[in-house]
């Protein structure tokens, strides 16, 4: 992988080295481990940092027809890092396949491609980075240059271990929409409020949100699964609540719309919730979603909202949203997010970049998030920065858009890093 990777032409390469390469991340949605921040984790090897935290990696295992044994099994660390090593190349087309080279060679200046010949070169060669003060959780992470990162934290985390600054925690409501009676106890025992109605649910999740906001708090993240607004009237009626508790405390929503969790129970029972293994909806029922939108606009306040659609074919009609709803000065009031999970590879953020530039206004766009669990996973914006600026000069160029190029460079900057500067600021 050469310094221009990606960068099809040089008017590409002088926007991303003259105008993205140097600015700092914020990363407004991630999964990654505070407690492994807050104590500086050291990785005992390769397969502990960089394979067993990566549940894309594991599909991709089990499409190659990997047994689950090497996955998540017992089989030991090496004979796992062996047998992904083994197949590595034979992933190429798919972003896990770019990204892997990214984190090899960012973190560790490694360059050679994992095959089945090399790893136990590959795996002496890192462990032995492993071994130093200088790979840590920590140290690691201040090899991207992140400026802000917001992990997930559910309403009864603890909040401690956040530190109000560069890494502040974001809240993930799922739980809140659809709370069972273990949940309802934990959360009287932790604000003290006796809890038998609507509202003295949302007075005693409310002292948890002011608490959040205390730790530095701004984004609240929501999944709409694909057959959310047909399951509960009760838990829509809890969301419209909640946002407006949310705009009060300028907080934007995030709604990642249109997973499609359970597929294998065999896998479920193997992998946990979380095993790589969830698909997508066919589509998202988004006039329910704008009819949603505009009853909390006119109910109360609409907070900024940033809407993640799963499936590619959503994101057209989701773009659509930027000019639907406005508050005065503030840009982008809705709007489409950066293409995530089985969209975050080269062609999803390309069809995210030309949706949003037809139907609305692309130097308006919040850029990045990783919404990663493996700290690795900040090299993501170095390839979408990479994507953005090679796609902008092809525009430009292809569309006669005839920008001239510090004007190119501004837009990159905003995208990048301006806009999403914007919302944690507010």
């Amino acid at each position: 992988m050469n310094e221009n990777y990606l960068l099809k032409t040089q008017n590409a390469r002088q926007l991303y080295f003259e105008a993205a390469a140097n600015l700092p991340i914020i990363d407004f949605h991630n999964h990654i481990s505070v407690s492994d921040l807050a104590y500086n984790k050291s990785y005992d090897n390769v397969y502990e940092l960089w394979l067993k935290p990566d549940p894309y990696k594991h599909r991709l295992m089990r499409i190659c027809g990997i047994p689950e044994f090497y996955i998540t099994g017992d089989a030991e660390p090496y004979e796992k890092f062996l047998k992904f090593c083994s197949i590595f190349p034979m992933l190429a087309g798919n972003p896990v396949y770019d990204w892997s080279r990214m984190e090899l060679l960012k973190v560790f200046g490694i360059s050679d491609l994992p095959t089945a010949d090399n790893p136990e070169y590959l795996w002496s060669q890192i462990n032995e980075k492993l071994c130093s003060p200088e790979f840590s959780a920590v140290n690691i992470l201040k090899r991207f240059n992140i400026e802000y990162q917001s992990p997930v934290a559910t309403l009864l985390d603890d909040l401690t271990l956040f530190n109000g600054k560069d890494i502040v925690p974001s809240l993930r409501g799922d739980n809140l929409l659809s709370p069972d009676n273990n949940f309802l106890e934990a959360l009287k025992s932790k604000t003290g409020i006796e809890i038998n109605n609507t509202d003295s649910y949302i007075k005693a999740i409310c002292v948890v949100l002011d608490e959040f906001t205390s730790a530095g708090c701004k984004f609240a993240d929501h999944s709409l699964d694909f057959d959310f607004f047909e399951k509960s009237k009760n838990s829509l009626d809890i969301l419209k609540l909640l946002s407006t508790e949310y705009a009060k405390r300028g907080w934007t929503l995030l709604l990642h719309i249109g997973a499609k969790r359970e597929t294998s129970t065999k896998l479920r029972d193997i992998a946990g919730p979380a095993g790589g293994y969830a698909a997508t909806s066919n589509n998202f029922p988004l006039s329910k979603l704008v009819d949603f939108l505009g009853e909390v606009e006119a109910e109360g306040t609409l907070p900024d909202t940033v809407i993640f659609p799963l499936n590619m074919s959503d994101q057209a009609p989701a773009s659509i949203l930027q000019g639907s709803f406005s508050e005065d000065n503030i840009s982008s009031k809705v709007q489409l997010g950066p293409a995530w999970w089985w969209c975050d590879h080269s062609l999803g953020i390309k069809n995210t970049l030309s949706c949003i530039s037809s139907f609305g206004a692309v130097s308006q766009f919040i850029g990045m998030t990783t919404d990663s669990r493996s700290i690795l996973s900040f090299v993501r914006h170095d390839y979408f920065r990479r994507i953005l600026c090679n796609w902008l000069d092809t525009q430009n160029t292809a569309e006669e858009w005839e920008l001239p190029f510090e004007q190119q460079k501004e837009i990159i900057k905003k995208i990048c890093y301006e806009n999403a500067k914007l919302k944690i600021k507010r």
